[in-house]
């Protein structure tokens, strides 16, 4: 017989009894209420500690716009506790989170702003380590008291923008089980967030490098590198941004080598062009600004304001036969701002 099935029957006992006396009446009165006891037996306290954490978040925020996804700007963190007392049941927690998903996700939610983002985790089980919400566990049969956390983290999801944060997503937890009243508490997140996306603006969009004529003595060999010539890249940018560069090849786009392609109205053969960074040749990669882009490489971190870039172009010999004539290459920059 359920619960329920055996509540019913001692309500129809009690009707017929309670004509042959008020004594009656209250044993069964007195058995109702032992049948609901065995109903909710045992008790689920959340929280514990008499209320869901305070977690807030600085009041302003700063992150790079390229910043690589996955990045986590600021996390809090508070203890709600955990008690359970004379449980005869499994019990079910189920921790779901209200708020929008950042698309491709399934545990971090926006913010508002752009590539900001919120992922919830609480303490996994009874009093396990963490785990992301949303979440579905059950509890054998717990009694006693424990910590049980809840966190928020602050992500990055994409390029960072910036704006006011002021609107959160909430988590909310939910114990249930056949010997015990549900229980449901809902943490939320307080305050606001002023977001800064921390970029560099280029001061020198394009770059020319006029370099010397060369002589066929200077490029005795396949490999044979001449005419070095360097220009700066300028930039403006606020400080601590960590500036990255990949270089792609105009001409061949898929290029990926050290050697930039000749344009089409370059009359020489045998012949390209290599850019370095300081000493280093530089890799040709895509035209992208994602963090850890292919070929993609450092050119250091900003101490706030200008900031110069030095290249460096020349001519490398590709081949045995080298066939004098113009040379001229084109390549694109792309910053990434980590």
């Amino acid at each position: 017989m359920s619960p329920g099935e055996g509540i019913a029957v001692l309500a129809a006992i009690c009707g017929k009894l309670s004509k042959g006396g008020a004594a009656k009446t209250l044993a069964i009165v007195v058995l109702l209420a032992s049948c609901l006891q065995a109903v909710a037996a045992g008790t689920i306290t959340f929280p514990s500690y008499g209320a869901m954490p305070v977690l807030s978040f600085p009041a302003t925020l700063s992150a790079s716009r390229d910043a690589p996804v996955g990045t986590v700007l600021n996390s809090k963190a508070g203890n709600a506790g955990l008690a359970a007392s004379g449980l005869t049941c499994d019990v079910q927690k189920d921790a779901t989170v209200s708020g929008i998903l950042v698309p491709g996700s399934t545990n971090v939610y926006q913010t508002g702003v752009p590539g900001i983002g919120v992922r919830f985790y609480m303490t996994s089980g009874w009093k396990g380590s963490w785990v992301s919400v949303p979440v579905s566990q059950t509890l054998t049969q717990p009694n006693g008291t424990t910590a049980h956390y809840t966190r928020a983290d602050l992500v990055v999801t994409g390029p960072v923008g910036s704006g006011a944060i002021a609107t959160w997503p909430s988590m909310t937890v939910r114990f249930t089980g056949s010997c015990i009243a549900t229980v449901t508490a809902t943490q939320y997140l307080t305050g606001s967030v002023a977001m800064t996306s921390n970029t560099c603006s280029v001061t020198t969009p394009s770059l020319d490098f006029a370099l010397p004529k060369a002589l066929t003595k200077d490029l005795v060999a396949p490999g044979a590198t001449t005419g070095d010539t360097t220009e700066s890249l300028g930039l403006n940018c606020a400080a601590g941004v960590k500036v990255a560069v990949t270089l792609s090849d105009a001409v061949s786009p898929q290029n990926r080598s050290t050697t930039l392609s000749l344009a089409p109205e370059s009359s020489a053969s045998g012949i390209g062009l290599q850019i370095l960074h300081g000493t280093t040749q530089v890799a040709f990669g895509p035209d992208s600004a994602v963090a850890n882009n292919t070929n993609q490489w450092t050119a250091g971190t900003a101490s706030g304001g200008a900031m110069q870039v030095p290249l460096t172009a020349r001519y490398v010999r590709t081949t045995d036969t080298l066939t004098p004539g113009s040379v001229k290459g084109k390549a694109t920059f792309t910053m990434s701002y980590q």
